[in-house]
């Protein structure tokens, strides 16, 4: 009688587990599915006509940055409209918080990273906000909206192979977390204990000494320095230019 109440519990044990799998499954598919569509959507590759390329390939000439050839000046599609961009980083915001909980532990770090990676793009953005002008020159919104534009399609082009290769991951990840289903409880999240956690750190380290945009972020400082200069129709002085980028704090 014992060892047949000790059957049937684990029985029902087993088949709640096995529901329960099953609506996890099916809940993060659609998730994912969601996901990566909205990725696809923003990513399809933009090719710079000839002649805009040439301009952009001379700014790139002025950094050490790696400089395509004409042909070959590409973007993913985020990449070319500075609202659009904007309106990408806050809805895939909000999208990753409505599906993360379906989601498994190493595709929440990876698109946690890709969010870092996109921050570090607009923080980009930014710099020339910080560059010193000659006495009497300022920016104005115009020039600001201008400058933010170019740094973004620049930005893009040179991270275009990285950015797809962070989506291409993402796929690869999601699908392994399907065919390799595991619903126990994670013991560690990015905000639990705090920010500076070690998931955390390891994010940032992988931004910082694992990727192109890290290793490249005091030459894009400076190339934020040459637009700015060009854009209110200045010669940028290398002086300025070398002790501008020198005021921002070493790679991580």
């Amino acid at each position: 009688m014992a060892i047949a109440l000790v059957t049937t519990f684990y029985l029902k044990k087993r088949d709640e587990v096995t529901r329960v799998a099953g609506v996890i499954l099916e809940k993060r598919i659609n998730s994912e599915q969601v996901i990566l569509s909205r990725l696809e959507d923003i990513s399809y590759s933009v090719q710079m006509p000839e002649q805009e390329a040439k301009k952009y390939i001379a700014l790139l000439e002025q950094t050490e940055l790696p400089v395509p050839s004409p042909s070959l000046m590409q973007y993913a599609k985020i990449f070319g409209d500075l609202e659009c961009f904007h309106e990408f980083q806050r809805s895939f915001e909000q999208l990753i918080s409505s599906h993360k909980l379906w989601l498994s532990e190493k595709v929440r770090f990876h698109l946690q990273l890709m969010q870092a990676y996109l921050s570090w793009i607009n923080s980009g953005l930014l710099i020339s906000q910080q560059v010193p002008l000659p006495k009497g020159y300022q920016l104005s919104e115009q020039d600001q909206k201008r400058i933010s534009s170019i740094m973004l399609t620049l930005q893009g082009v040179v991270l275009d192979m990285e950015f797809k290769g962070l989506i291409a991951e993402l796929e690869v990840l999601m699908v392994d977390s399907i065919y390799h289903l595991n619903i126990k409880r994670p013991k560690r999240s990015l905000m639990r204990n705090g920010f500076w956690n070690r998931e955390s750190r390891k994010l940032l380290k992988i931004l910082g000494r694992k990727t192109l945009l890290g290793h490249a972020r005091y030459e894009f400082f400076a190339m934020a320095f040459i637009i700015t200069y060009q854009v209110k129709g200045l010669q940028p002085d290398e002086q300025m230019l070398a002790e501008f980028v020198s005021g921002f704090p070493e790679r991580i």
